[in-house]
């Protein structure tokens, strides 16, 4: 079976070029921080658009708001930070690329320099896997190539492909035995890897009007993203066979979803469709649309005076964090706070569990982080959620700092795709 499928591009933001020093930076965004105060309005709009000019690299650097930051300020410097945290998370969406020129590298190095470039953890299994582990050499000749392209290549020529059931974060290479190569048969749409793996055909013998044909396609992400959710809206999804015919969508108010699963970086989604006529032998084109949500830049908030603490807020781009209170609760310490997107979309929703994988801590006097206990909801709605996180310390609450560290945006994007030339059984 061959699919063939165009590289889909995506329309970003370009990266902003590296800053001569970390110093010439700190000292150039606190130039144009200060201009944002200025007294005519043309500077003070000057000074917001080149620090949008400057990219996301300077968002460590913008000042925190504080008491004596003006108004005017503040409110600029939010707006900054907000579409910073877009131009990132859009750059970070864009697939990854390959540039290595070499005619004799070692697998083991073509793949090291791979995990490099890409900042896709990648590891070869085959020794745990009780396979030989050859280090053959190959050709690796690669300028700026997309990176689940660029690998699929690579692991043709050694003869290797992906395990997906690995332990760890990351891919797990091992050697193919039976399975096909990798190149041809994907679609590629920014950071995924689209697949068509397997077809269902079913007949009810005792009710011909129950028929169905299930085309299950694996989608892989580089694991260098965090994925929330990745879903398929049937309303999107198109087929027609090898005669031209279209084939007709089975529940098209439907929508696919399938649950991450802990570090794999890859789901199954069964896309349902009608059964064509038996003189069909293939669905000639297969188009859908990826509805993808992805965490942005990770923001960190800290919270001081804890034993005062009173819905204290802080916003950091589209995020706000409120500390509600900070209270006794038998043996430990009760600190809930309320967590609020300006758009969570569905990222939300409650049998989405990312968000409690967010960091939450006391930092003692000596800088240590103690980790929670325990915690609990509090509050669920469509762009909040309130918890509470019970802690054991032995000292005077006022000692510590509450540090909780979240994404500052909530991104949804949508990545369409053609499949080709499946086979039906």
């Amino acid at each position: 079976m061959m699919i063939h499928c165009a590289l889909l591009t995506l329309s970003l933001f370009a990266a902003p070029a590296e800053a001569a020093s970390d110093a010439d930076s700190r000292a150039e965004v606190q130039r144009l921080v200060r201009q944002l105060d200025a007294s005519q309005l043309s500077q003070r709009d000057a000074a917001e658009a080149s620090l949008l000019k400057l990219g996301p690299a300077i968002l460590d650097l913008l000042p925190t708001k504080t008491e004596r930051m003006s108004a005017e300020v503040a409110q600029r410097l939010a707006r900054v930070r907000q579409k910073l945290q877009r131009q990132a998370a859009d750059a970070a969406i864009r697939p990854s690329t390959i540039t290595l020129h070499d005619d004799a590298m070692p697998l083991s190095k073509v793949l090291e320099a791979f995990g490099r470039q890409s900042g896709n953890p990648i590891t070869d299994s085959r020794q745990r896997m009780g396979q030989p582990a050859a280090d053959p050499t190959l050709k690796a000749n690669f300028d700026k190539k997309p990176f689940w392209p660029a690998l699929d290549q690579v692991l043709d020529q050694a003869g290797l492909t992906l395990y997906p059931f690995a332990e760890q974060a990351g891919l797990s290479v091992v050697t193919r035995g039976q399975a096909t190569s990798r190149t041809g048969r994907a679609c590629y749409a920014g950071p995924f890897r689209i697949e068509p793996v397997d077809v269902i055909a079913r007949r009810d013998l005792r009710s011909p009007a129950a028929q169905s044909l299930m085309v299950g396609v694996e989608v892989a992400w580089e694991p260098r993203l965090r994925m929330i959710s990745l879903a398929q809206r049937m309303a999107d999804v198109t087929a027609t066979d090898d005669r031209g015919r279209p084939l007709a969508v089975a529940e098209p108010q439907g929508q696919i979803e399938s649950p991450m699963s802990g570090d794999a970086p890859a789901v199954k989604l069964e896309l349902p469709l009608k059964l064509p006529p038996r003189s069909a032998e293939r669905i000639a084109t297969l188009k859908g649309k990826l509805i993808a949500t992805i965490p942005g830049r990770t923001e960190t908030f800290r919270f001081a005076k804890l034993a005062e603490a009173k819905n204290v807020e802080k916003r950091v781009a589209g995020v706000t964090v409120t500390l509600e209170d900070v209270r006794k609760n038998n043996d430990a310490w009760e600190v809930r706070v309320r967590v609020r997107f300006d758009e969570a979309g569905d990222a939300l929703a409650s049998h989405r569990n990312w968000i409690f994988t967010n960091p939450a801590t006391l930092e003692g006097p000596d800088g240590k982080p103690i980790n929670y206990d325990t915690f609990e909801t509090t509050a669920q709605e469509k762009n909040e959620l309130g918890i509470a996180y019970l802690f054991s310390v032995d000292k005077p609450i006022d000692q510590f700092t509450f540090v909780y560290k979240t994404p500052g945006t909530i991104v949804l994007s949508e990545f369409p795709y053609e499949l080709k030339d499946i086979r039906l059984p």
